[in-house]
């Protein structure tokens, strides 16, 4: 009976459906066909036996990566720079939506949202090469203009620990804040636009506007946001980071990411690679289910 029910409710929605088809086939194909590949993990994988025919090796490889002499410095520095970006990087399309969400010059605020959208088109290879000309501290204008403003030497920004941090947090944010402000600001355009006009009525600015209706309004999307975000705690970007992180940044620059892509590619050992990348996504897990338990219990607001 229930299915009958839910194959008529199916019918009569059908060109929602066909619509979400396409996603649906791609999850399937990139996303849950790829989990059978999960056993290498457990396997002495080699080309000869593939999936089915290598022997299995239990937690072996599970084991090496703990017993690796780095492998608490590569957890540590994933979880630091994924921490800082999502603490430093998530609240900013937030601002950027509700900024953009207070201009009234709809030229100005097409163009600034055009500009912002651009870099997360652009790959971290031409960011990565962008950035090494401005910041290179011979002959680059950052370091030019520095020179000439505050008499200053030239700075070492790229491959400086002292930097690192920095150059990988803002980097990150100027390449994604566009995209990421998108989705609220869809949320902000689906607020109802005479709950504004009531607050008006009774005298509100726009900050108390913004405060009472605006932010209210994109809560639960932040919530849901926020609670995906969490699963990337110990995912730090690779491109991102294979390309910035150098011999004098790899104390604090080496992470799972990394690590997995040298493992597997550059050195051949999948099965290594792939028990290194369960570990990421068990962790990852765990995150979700925790934050989303979390914010049922305190928002009413959760995933599943």
């Amino acid at each position: 009976m229930a299915a009958s029910l839910l194959w008529k409710k199916i019918w009569k929605h059908k060109l929602f459906y066909l619509f979400m088809l396409p996603g649906l086939v791609w999850f399937f194909l990139f996303s849950y066909m790829p989990l059978y590949g999960i056993q290498v993990a457990f396997r002495d994988f080699n080309y000869m036996g593939g999936f089915t025919g290598s022997p299995w090796a239990g937690f072996k490889y599970f084991k090496q990566f703990f017993d690796f002499y780095q492998s608490g410095d590569i957890i540590r520095n994933t979880i630091i720079i994924s921490l800082m970006k999502l603490l430093i990087g998530f609240p900013m399309p937030v601002i950027l939506a509700i900024l953009l969400n207070e201009v009234r010059n709809r030229r100005f605020k097409k163009i600034v949202q055009t500009v912002s959208y651009l870099p997360y088109f652009v790959s971290w290879i031409v960011v990565i090469t962008l950035m090494q000309r401005l910041l290179t501290p011979a002959g680059g204008p950052i370091n030019d203009a520095i020179s000439l403003i505050f008499g200053m030497e030239p700075i070492k920004f790229l491959n400086n620990t002292t930097w690192f941090y920095q150059i990988v947090v803002s980097s990150d944010i100027w390449k994604n804040i566009g995209w990421s402000s998108i989705i609220y600001m869809a949320a902000i355009a689906g607020i109802d636009q005479q709950l504004y006009e009531a607050v008006k009525i009774d005298g509100a600015g726009r900050f108390r506007q913004m405060w009472h209706i605006t932010l209210p309004g994109i809560r639960n999307i932040a919530i849901i946001l926020f609670i995906l975000a969490t699963g990337t705690l110990m995912s730090a970007g690779y491109e991102q980071l294979l390309l910035l992180n150098g011999p004098a940044t790899t104390a604090i620059g080496s992470v799972l990411d990394v690590h997995v892509i040298n493992s597997g590619i550059s050195q051949g050992r999948l099965s290594y690679a792939a028990a290194v990348g369960l570990f990421q996504s068990f962790i990852a897990l765990i995150l979700v289910v925790s934050v989303n338990q979390i914010a049922r219990k305190y928002s009413d607001v959760s995933l599943f």
